[in-house]
């Protein structure tokens, strides 16, 4: 049996549920614009990615989109659309207070201060965790090494005795090249039968 110092665990689609598409169709109803309009300046002109990593903040990101598109376009706006696309999966919020109480667990997402704040007010398992590692506060993205380092440092663990969740293979890979054991997630059933062979049963 191995022996576990602490968790490291994503959020989106493991602690939260991911809908993209209510966020497009949200964005459609407040603009008339389409959704492959946003689509595009989110992902193949790096919105998203600025906004994960921090260097675009909630203001900065409506203003720019104000701008683009010669919308009117609030911050609140914003915030209301982009907080269509998660939901807290009370039944893993659940599980996720269960690991914290037997082992110190740290949130680790590539994530914004939208969304963050979001989970913060809605996840309760946040309340038990030691660390909260966020890619916006660190500038760095799974599966950067830095994004391990820092959210290692966070947690205060040894890497080889730290288990790492997520729903993204990509991610599980980066986290067992910075030496953590990786797991990936795919459900909640598979992830019990998983952490039989780390002692924790409940």
């Amino acid at each position: 049996m191995k022996a576990l110092e602490g968790i490291l665990i994503d959020a989106g689609g493991v602690l939260v549920n991911v809908h993209e598409q209510a966020m497009y169709e949200a964005w459609e109803a407040k603009t008339g614009l389409p959704a492959e309009v946003l689509r595009i300046e989110l992902y193949d002109r790096g919105l998203k990615e600025e906004f994960d990593r921090g260097s675009k903040h909630p203001s900065g990101v409506a203003l720019f989109l104000k701008w683009r598109f010669e919308i009117e376009f609030t911050r609140e706006d914003w915030a209301e659309i982009w907080n269509q696309a998660i939901s807290i999966d009370a039944e893993m919020d659940n599980f996720a207070r269960g690991l914290a109480v037997h082992l110190p667990t740290a949130l680790a997402s590539t994530t914004d201060k939208l969304h963050h704040a979001r989970m913060q007010r809605e996840l309760t398992c946040l309340e038990l965790f030691r660390a909260q590692a966020v890619s916006y506060e660190f500038g760095h993205l799974k599966p950067e090494p830095q994004f391990y380092q820092r959210a290692l440092h966070k947690l205060g663990t040894d890497p080889a005795k730290t288990l790492f969740i997520d729903d993204r293979e990509e991610n599980v890979q980066g986290a067992t090249d910075a030496g953590l054991i990786g797991l990936r997630f795919t459900s909640l059933e598979k992830l019990r039968q998983d952490l039989i062979q780390f002692g924790l049963l409940f």
